[in-house]
Order: structure tokens, then C-alpha cells, then sequence
């Protein structure tokens, strides 16, 4: 069911703190203060959080409703939900800006532009902190099966600025990455350290033929099982074998107006 058709008017919805009693004292706990902010979540849509706030005489902590924080960030607006929708939509689905606000908008939640782009920001940040806490359990997951096969590679070549991911071949999970302006051996040893440091030696590892790369597991996981990508060894060996057929066959596509 849509927000929407839930409620005829915003609601206001009221939150306390979950404990009553004083853990330090066993005293009473007093109201100290009521705030209310607006909060926006996909399951209900915009609507009025009026939290009361209780504090003791013996100590300066004050406790607020963990509810209210399990469904929103503290002083934030929209909630854990909808950032999360936010961020599969910008970079799951690859949908843009626009198209993220038109269907959260037939959800009844408005949105702006910015605040989409801002959003995806959070999520990013969210996901990397969640990554950060999972990582034992990662590590656990991993060890059980086996231990695991690191599979490294960067997003683009070139002038840009290189996103470099390390995974674990069998389970796909992304184990680190880091942006580097190229693929140097200098640059990448940090990168492999620190995976070393995290995960321990991996029992194989996939790469490109790259001379940084190369250089890089060479000095860091000596005697670790290396192995080429077949993927890249084809590319590469198809350039070799082919490139210069293609470049004709290509030329003379372009000369006439055809592009794939």
C-alpha cells in the first residue's frame, strides 16, 4: 500500500526512550525535554516524530527513543529505507537523479534533486562503514569455506583516476578497494598489505598480465598460486592475433556511418 493511502494528513508519531529506570542510580528517569522533527520513510511517507527525552540528576546522559534512531539517522530527515532505496536505485539499478525523484514521487515522497545526489553519498558511506563491522564475519565465511581466491583488477586505464577492487572469487564479495592514479607497483603494495592484514594469504590469485600488478603480489604473497584471467588473456591475445584486421574492418565501418 502506497503512503499515500495510509493517512489523509501527515501524522504525528510519538517515541520514548526504552528504559525507565536509572542504570547508574536505579532512580526514576525524568522528562528533561520533547523534540519533533519531520521524518520520511517509504512504509509511511512523511510524518511528525515527537520524541520525549529522559535524563537523571546523577549523570549528564540523556535518553532518547532507539526506535526513532533505528528508523532514521540522528538530525536526519529521510530514513535508513529510503536511503538504502536511494542507493540501489543510483547504483544497482543505474537509474539517474531524475528518475530516482519521479519514483520515490509516486510513492508520495518528495524529494529533490540534491538531495538524491546527497543520499547517495550517505549510502556509500553507510555501506562502507557496514563493510567495516562485517569484515570478521567475512573473514569466518571465507575460512569455512576454504579460504579464498583474490581476484584483483581496476575500472579503467588511462589518464582517469583507477578504482582498484580486490574479491574473493568464490563468494563474489568485494573485499577492499582503493583509487589510485595508475596501476604502479609502489601504489599497490599498501593495497595488497592491508588485504593480507585483513583476510591473511589467499589460497590463489587472478589478475591481469600488468607489470605493476605482477611486480605487486610478487613482493607480497611470494609463493601464492598465480593465475592470468581468462578474460584478459583472450582480449590480449585477440589484439595480437586480430588487431590489426579489426582496425581495418572498423575504419571502414566508420567511413561509411556505421557504429555498433
Amino acid at each position: 500500500m502506497s503512503p499515500r493511502n495510509l493517512f489523509p494528513h501527515k501524522p504525528t508519531i510519538h517515541f520514548y526512550p526504552e528504559v525507565e529506570i536509572c542504570p547508574f542510580c536505579s532512580a526514576k528517569l525524568q522528562v528533561v525535554k520533547t523534540q519533533s522533527k519531520t521524518v520520511v520513510t517509504l512504509d509511511i511517507g512523511a510524518f511528525t516524530a515527537k520524541e520525549t527525552c529522559l535524563k537523571c540528576s546523577c549523570q549528564d546522559e540523556i535518553y532518547g527513543s532507539r526506535e526513532l534512531r533505528a528508523l532514521a539517522p540522528d538530525r536526519g530527515t529521510f530514513g535508513f529505507d529510503v536511503i538504502v532505496h536511494v542507493g540501489r536505485a543510483l547504483f544497482v539499478r543505474c537509474l539517474d537523479v531524475q528518475e530516482v525523484v519521479n519514483e520515490l514521487a509516486r510513492r508520495n515522497i518528495s524529494i529533490s534533486q540534491s538531495e538524491v545526489t546527497f543520499l547517495g553519498k550517505k549510502f556509500i558511506a553507510y555501506l562502507a562503514h557496514a563493510h567495516r563491522e562485517a569484515r570478521e564475519d567475512i573473514l569466518d565465511a571465507m575460512q569455512k569455506r576454504g579460504g579464498y581466491i583474490l581476484h584483483v583488477d581496476g575500472t579503467c586505464e588511462g589518464a582517469s583516476p583507477n578504482l582498484f577492487c580486490g574479491l574473493d572469487e568464490i563468494s563474489n564479495l568485494v573485499l577492499d578497494n582503493i583509487k589510485i592514479p595508475s596501476e604502479k607497483k609502489a601504489l599497490l603494495i599498501p593495497f595488497f598489505k592491508r588485504l593480507k592484514e585483513q583476510y591473511g594469504k589467499p589460497v590463489a590469485l587472478v589478475h591481469d598480465m600488468g607489470k605493476g600488478i605482477l611486480a605487486a603480489v610478487e613482493e607480497v604473497f611470494p609463493g601464492v598460486p598465480d593465475f592470468i584471467c581468462h578474460f584478459h588473456f583472450l582480449r590480449d591475445t585477440g589484439k595480437d592475433l586480430f588487431g590489426k584486421e579489426y582496425k581495418i574492418v572498423f575504419d571502414r565501418l566508420k567511413k561509411h556511418g556505421l557504429y555498433g
